[in-house]
């Protein structure tokens, strides 16, 4: 039997974490519908567990099960999250997915062989930083470089770099029988699913190849995450992470019926500040359904 969870129940899970990177997500009300249409809602979310942390400016693509797309706005623009809603007017499989959503460009500076985050100039009236207490300790280690250097302190030399964060998010909803869904197109990042995204259940994988312009990513690691309600305030939501292997497939097992997200960044962050960030960077999610 399908689970179905609202969007207002979602909405209220509770706040635990916040441990992980922000990741954009996209929730149908349900994935396996039998009305004329579905609604979902899309937001980012810090905890991983389907908790609206704040919105993103985006459109939507809808994919019908004939092949064909068309784009469609959010009903309702709120401020941490958008509703929208899109009719099934055929039966089979319909894939949702955010269209040219991007976060804040991100600058960074070259300086002393480093690459480092900038930051606006701090306010002259802001409050003072609060000192650490006098047994603290009062440096960094020698060897841990910055990760951040204000925008007033930039020299006037350094070499910078901006880089534009690409949000994509997609899930699938089936009105009756599942039918195939739409091929990747090899272009920007992509799930190439191996395993219908509708027909998940316990005890079972989704399969996936994960594609940059249609090459595969070897050795990313992947997040999953399991959703759960008010009512289950001490349900493990992280699940263990996987990675891609040599030809950038990925396996996901389900040991429990339940909704999750599973998530993942190209290219992975680098702890490395001396490598030049890339101009262009992905955060990826797909929101699934797995049943008994």
């Amino acid at each position: 039997m399908r689970q179905f969870i609202t969007i207002a129940l979602l909405s209220a899970l509770p706040t635990l974490s916040f441990a992980h990177t922000a990741s954009p997500f996209l929730l149908p009300e349900v994935f396996d519908s039998k009305s004329d249409s579905v609604s979902f809602q899309s937001s980012i979310t810090v905890e991983k567990f389907f908790v609206p942390s704040r919105n993103f400016k985006t459109s939507y693509q809808v994919t019908n099960p004939n092949g064909k797309t068309e784009s469609i706005n959010a009903a309702a623009e709120l401020k941490k999250f958008n509703i929208a809603e899109f009719n099934l007017n055929d039966d089979g499989t319909y894939r949702i997915r955010t269209k040219e959503a991007t976060g804040n460009p991100t600058k960074y500076a070259l300086v002393d062989g480093h690459w480092l985050r900038v930051r606006p100039p701090r306010p002259a009236n802001a409050a003072p930083m609060q000192q650490p207490p006098a047994n603290a300790e009062q440096k960094a280690p020698a060897n841990q470089p910055p990760r951040f250097v204000a925008e007033d302190q930039v020299p006037a030399n350094a070499k910078t770099v901006q880089t534009t964060n690409i949000y994509i998010a997609e899930s699938f909803v089936t009105k009756g029988k599942p039918s195939p869904i739409p091929n990747v197109e090899n272009k920007g990042f992509e799930f190439k699913f191996l395993t219908h995204p509708n027909e998940l259940f316990t005890g079972e994988s989704l399969k996936a190849q994960v594609l940059m312009n249609g090459k595969a990513v070897p050795n990313l690691e992947v997040d999953v995450f399991k959703g759960a309600s008010s009512y289950q305030p001490n349900a493990k939501r992280d699940q263990p992470p996987v990675k891609t292997n040599a030809k950038g497939e990925v396996e996901v097992k389900f040991n429990e019926a339940g909704i999750y997200l599973i998530t993942t960044a190209y290219p992975e962050a680098s702890p490395d500040s001396t490598k030049q960030p890339a101009a262009q960077t992905y955060t990826y999610s797909v929101t699934v359904e797995v049943t008994e």
